[in-house]
């Protein structure tokens, strides 16, 4: 950390080096977005039931480069089938 730390000050480009949180991610958005008209428009929805059949962990892998229409790349670390 200390190391990073000194880089940093110095202008060192360092690649990201954040410890990782377990999270879920519903959505995403790269700028700031109003959400009340949508939750306003959903809210007496209902919808049919589904089962799921497996339970996916995706690694997501943001763009770096900067290229414009760049997307990230997911990868299934690992999946569980689920139910029966």
């Amino acid at each position: 950390e200390r190391a990073d730390a000194a880089g940093r000050r110095s202008g060192v480009p360092l690649e990201e080096h954040r410890r990782f949180t377990p999270h879920l991610t519903l959505a995403r958005s790269r700028a700031g977005a109003e959400l009340r008209p949508f939750t306003e428009a959903l809210a007496g929805f209902e919808g049919q039931g589904w089962e799921a059949g497996e339970l996916s962990l995706v690694r997501s892998e943001l763009p770096h480069s900067g290229v414009p229409g760049e997307r990230p790349r997911y990868a299934v670390v690992r999946a569980w089938a689920l139910g029966r």
